[in-house]
């Protein structure tokens, strides 16, 4: 089921009213039921194994007071169920199995659930009461490919809900916004046009047509990704609640740390919170904390050598873009308006290509395929 069937849109459409028209207190646990009914039409294990990720963290919150050592417990419990699900994902069980092994939405859940029990265990959460944190694991828009978004505005939404027409519309609009991109610009102007028009140059100019594919890989996935977002985020914005955004330009970024302000944000920023600062506290360095923040970004995507490989080439280019930062100052700068533009253009063309080369790790099946791109591009032939 896609987000844009007409079986998912029909839910959509059931569920809205369905949850507006229950009594307020009972909402919580109308969406949360449907939320599991929705999962289990797809994958009863996955439905299974949310109901009891959900359960887990839920006992590991209740018995945080007494025993922070109970939060620990049950962070490693989760941690461990979405590597050990993520392993099929990597390709050692083979991609028919992969596709029945990993549960529908567990990287993105997972995180949420780690995200409350991290927050316990810093004692940063409020009193919590069952029906929030249960509507909030099992919170349909964001179950199956995120935003990951956070538990603070999720309560804060659930406890001064209302009907809000302007809300309302402005929710319809984002679900339309996200089946045009998904639809016109991902499935037809670059799966469909962009790969016909560049498929003749693949015995011609091979170097060109590698490139031009890790192009089509790069456009394919924000659009599709982004779209998936803007349906989701519409779809919460349905039900009154306010998802964070997790695109924002990030082809027009200047430099890399600015294209992951804006690249998957709720995946970075979670990165940030959790893996980098805490590094960073310990070791006392930028350069741990930022590679080991993108190492787990890249393997949160897929337990594998191509990920492993994608998040250190990003964390690299972090690394070495706060060096030029630290540089900067004893450079020559442009000092007209026109300089400064200039500049600042042939600085995002450069994050943007530096950014589309690196999918070539992505879209390709494994690591070998991926360096094997490169050495096409750069060298004209493997």
């Amino acid at each position: 089921m896609t987000v844009l069937s007409l079986a998912f849109l029909g839910w959509v459409a059931a569920t809205v009213p369905a949850y507006w028209l229950a009594p307020r207190d009972a909402r919580p646990w109308v969406l949360a039921g449907l939320t599991v009914v929705f999962v289990a039409l797809l994958s009863p294990t996955s439905a299974g194994l949310l109901v009891a990720f959900t359960a887990i963290t839920w006992l590991g919150l209740q018995r945080a007071a007494g025993s922070p050592t109970t939060l620990v417990v049950a962070g490693v419990v989760v941690l461990t169920g979405l590597l050990a699900f993520k392993v099929p994902a990597a390709g050692l069980l083979g991609p028919e199995l992969a596709e029945v092994a990993v549960p529908l939405g567990l990287s993105y859940y997972a995180l949420r659930f780690l995200h409350l029990l991290m927050e316990a265990y810093r004692g940063a959460l409020p009193r919590l009461e069952l029906a929030h944190v249960v509507s909030y694991a099992l919170f349909l828009p964001t179950i199956l490919a995120g935003p990951i978004h956070r538990f603070g505005v999720f309560r804060r939404d659930l406890r001064r809900q209302r009907w809000d027409p302007a809300l309302f519309t402005r929710g319809l609009e984002r679900i339309v916004l996200g089946a045009a991109r998904i639809a016109v610009l991902g499935n037809f102007l670059v799966s469909h046009e962009l790969v016909r028009r560049i498929a003749p140059l693949e015995d011609s100019h091979p170097a060109l047509f590698a490139y031009l594919d890790c192009v089509r890989a790069g456009l394919n996935l924000y659009f599709q990704f982004a779209g998936y977002s803007d349906v989701a985020i519409g779809f919460a914005l349905l039900l009154g609640f306010r998802v964070m955004e997790n695109f924002d330009r990030p082809f027009l970024r200047p430099n890399i740390a600015e294209f992951w302000r804006g690249w998957h944000i709720s995946l970075s920023s979670w990165c940030r919170d959790y893996v980098y600062l805490p590094v960073l506290s310990s070791a006392r360095r930028g350069v741990p904390a930022v590679l080991a923040s993108m190492v787990v970004l890249g393997l949160w995507h897929e337990l594998s050598p191509r990920y492993l490989a994608w998040g250190a080439i990003h964390g690299s280019a972090i690394v070495v873009f706060r060096l030029f930062e630290r540089l900067k100052p004893r450079l020559p700068s442009p000092r007209s308006a026109a300089g400064r533009t200039a500049a600042r253009v042939l600085a995002t063309l450069v994050t943007v290509n530096f950014v589309m080369l690196s999918f070539a790790f992505t879209k390709e099946p494994d690591l070998r395929s991926g360096v094997a791109v490169w050495l096409t591009i750069f060298t004209g032939g493997p």
